[in-house]
């Protein structure tokens, strides 16, 4: 509870109008409500304002170590912790609302800048290839310079992939006799993907939206893809829509094609969308492939 909802509480508490609050403070109604509405009253004006409403605050505070109360200095101890707290929830307030405010497209441009270089390292004795990559960068980069000027939080954010962990029963995990359908809109994201799929022994195929592949899947025979790869994030038709699609081909074999949702902003709300929709697991973007392995041998 900040200092207006205390003095807000108190004075309901002691039905004490704002109006006989503000006259017994001597300050004007409508400043004092503002104040109050907003958060913005200081420490000196809320011990004014419990004063006259009769109440007794105890400032008093316990060092760690120590069972003994301290008072001398305790105002101004307080007035910190005070200072401090309000400022941690703006911050708190303010990562909520930048968070949610990611937008689908600021995530899209994320993975081209970070799938576009690693494509270009990968193939750096390639000049083609990697001036191919810089131009399919540069309007991504273009983009998220637009929407980070944009963001009213326009500050450096440092995004931390942590490091691959050995997953229990991966090793024993075969890839070179599976074929695997790998759907995401993101023309570099797919390439990377495909890459290292690729190499790691899975035959490997494309579909740009969940759209192409129904498609895909309905027009090859029954058992021809063992996984499907399934960003959750598409224009035309998302990740959710094609497995439900998916769940309902008349071909039970196809039917139960196993689905491995992918996604780089991990809620969840999407971990329940994606079992709803009949996916039977869920990685985050970027993949880590012995948590790709687990999860297909347990399916």
């Amino acid at each position: 509870m900040n200092l207006s909802e205390t003095v807000r509480t108190i004075s309901r508490e002691l039905k004490i109008s704002m109006t006989e609050l503000s006259r017994r403070s001597g300050q004007s109604p409508q400043n004092l409500s503002k104040k109050i509405n907003k958060g913005t009253l200081s420490y000196e004006e809320f011990e004014k304002l419990l004063s006259v409403m009769g109440v007794k605050a105890d400032t008093t505070f316990i060092l760690p170590g120590s069972d003994k109360p301290h008072t001398e200095g305790s105002d101004e101890r307080l007035k910190e912790q005070m200072a401090i707290l309000e400022k941690m929830l703006e911050v708190e307030k303010l990562k909520n609302r930048y968070f949610q405010g990611i937008s689908f497209e600021f995530r899209t441009s994320l993975e081209t800048v970070s799938g576009g270089l690693n494509v270009a390292l990968n193939h750096s004795s390639d000049r083609q290839k990697v001036e191919d990559c810089i131009n399919k960068i540069l309007p991504a980069v273009d983009t998220l310079t637009r929407l980070i000027e944009d963001s009213p939080f326009n500050r450096e954010n440092h995004l931390v992939a942590e490091a691959d962990a050995p997953s229990e029963g991966s090793e024993d995990f075969d890839p070179s006799s599976k074929r695997v359908l790998l759907v995401d809109d993101n023309d570099l994201n797919r390439e990377l993907l495909k890459e290292m799929l690729e190499d790691s022994g899975f035959a490997t195929e494309e579909a740009g939206n969940g759209e192409e592949a129904v498609a895909k899947l309905d027009e090859n025979e029954s058992g021809y893809y063992d996984f499907i790869l399934m960003d959750i994030q598409m224009p035309v038709m998302n990740g959710f829509e094609a497995a439900r699609n998916i769940r309902t081909m008349s071909d039970g074999h196809k039917a139960g094609t196993p689905i491995i949702a992918m996604t780089a902003g991990v809620s969840e709300a999407d971990r329940e969308r994606s079992r709803a929709a009949g996916m039977n697991g869920f990685l985050e973007k970027p993949l880590n492939l012995k948590k790709l392995f687990t999860i297909m041998k347990e399916i």
